[in-house]
């Protein structure tokens, strides 16, 4: 039995460059595509998720949920950037590669010159690199050692992700939600979410 939200329809196709193809006809069209993605020990015909993640960064489109398929692949939300969206290290080292190697259309550029106008380019995050705890996190967990403990052995990449989620609220009581969302998870000892 599939999990709750799985789509009923996704994008399966031959080749990097039909996806290429897809998304120079229809990225100004649709606001949500689901491809699927071939897993990198599987041989033959198909897209892998780097070559998936690089045509759509150069249409400024951008990767999201994924759910698994089957042992070799997995379907992926493909998604246009929204001008706030947060840019990963990796994706913005892909996209001045792109650049580099004029791959990079005009709709990909303008979500590039999106990112740079409103600071998002520039506090580009890496995954492998955990932010520093903020203040109020930090004392919540001098409170509940436990909960700490639990968000230590979260992976790096959530731990960053989670931090990164909390230093970009854009209001106060944002922040505070986030913080409480994510003690509240370490707290019950639960994986980070999805």
């Amino acid at each position: 039995m599939r999990e709750s939200g799985f789509p009923e329809e996704w994008l399966s196709l031959r080749n990097p460059q039909e996806w290429h193809d897809w998304l120079a006809q229809k990225h100004d069209q649709k606001d949500q595509i689901w491809l699927k993605i071939k897993k990198a020990h599987v041989k033959g015909e198909g897209v892998l998720l780097a070559e998936a993640v690089e045509e759509a960064l150069c249409f400024g489109w951008i990767d999201g949920k994924m759910y698994s398929l089957d042992k070799e692949s997995f379907i992926i939300r493909m998604t246009p950037r929204r001008p706030g969206s947060v840019w990963s290290l990796v994706n913005r080292k892909r996209a001045e590669a792109l650049m580099a190697a004029g791959r990079m259309t005009e709709a990909g550029l303008a979500a590039i010159q999106a990112a740079k106008t409103n600071g998002k380019w520039q506090a580009a995050y890496s995954s492998k690199e955990v932010p520093e705890l903020p203040e109020e996190l930090e004392q919540a967990f001098k409170d509940d050692p436990l909960a700490r403990a639990c968000f230590e052995g979260w992976p790096t990449g959530e731990k960053a992700h989670y931090l990164f989620w909390i230093a970009h609220a854009k209001r106060p009581d944002t922040r505070k939600k986030r913080i409480a969302e994510t003690l509240e998870r370490a707290q019950a000892k639960k994986k980070p979410s999805p």
